[in-house]
């Protein structure tokens, strides 16, 4: 199940973005592709500052609120040096933007987004885990993704969306580790996260 209809309610949450990526070939190649989703994971966890609609769940307003908060774009100039980001608040370019800790400070100096410390944690443990799958250690892979989630089953119904996103990599994982009872376990509880009201308390089981 994915998640649609987004683009509509993202224009209502925040007229522009606050943060752009530069998704350009020396940027993308750079990892500006990561950038972008760390930068919208984070942001997914910060409170609404409005009253959402009832009628809408938790992950759906989440993934509408990153990515009206954080977008890409094209090139920004300073090639070479990137993944390069945008602020629209003090129209300065920031340049090698792909840590956690940097990504944070972004999205609350520049952005004024409040993101909590849990699910920075998850997403450092999130990146480790891509790392490892791309040095073919998949079970270290899973133990990271395992650690990201216990970090952000701490958000509750707030880290509904980045819930939703580590419980798809690490089925994804499994099937590589031809582990199907729990790649279908951690689907089920990923089609679970999409459904969540915005007051349900989220209990993620390792």
């Amino acid at each position: 199940m994915a998640l649609s209809l987004i683009t509509p309610l993202a224009l209502v949450l925040v007229s522009e973005p606050r943060l752009q990526v530069c998704t350009n070939k020396a940027c993308r190649k750079a990892g500006a592709l990561d950038t972008l989703a760390l930068l919208q994971s984070l942001a997914s966890t910060a409170p609404l500052s409005t009253a959402p609609p009832a009628s809408l769940s938790a992950a759906l307003l989440q993934q509408a609120a990153a990515q009206a908060a954080v977008a890409p774009c094209g090139c920004l100039g300073k090639c070479g040096g990137g993944p390069n980001v945008l602020s629209s608040r003090s129209s300065e370019v920031f340049r090698d933007v792909f840590k956690p800790i940097t990504a944070l400070a972004l999205l609350q100096d520049e952005a004024g987004v409040e993101v909590p410390d849990v699910a920075a944690k998850a997403c450092l443990a999130k990146m480790y885990a891509d790392r490892a799958l791309r040095t073919n250690k998949p079970d270290e892979a899973v133990a990271y993704l395992t650690k990201a989630l216990n970090e952000a089953g701490g958000l509750r119904s707030q880290g509904a969306y980045l819930l939703y996103q580590l419980l798809e990599q690490r089925a994804s994982v499994y099937d590589t580790l031809k582990a199907p009872k729990k790649a279908e376990a951690d689907r089920t509880a990923a089609e679970r996260m999409l459904t969540l009201p915005h007051d349900y308390a989220v209990t993620v089981t390792a």
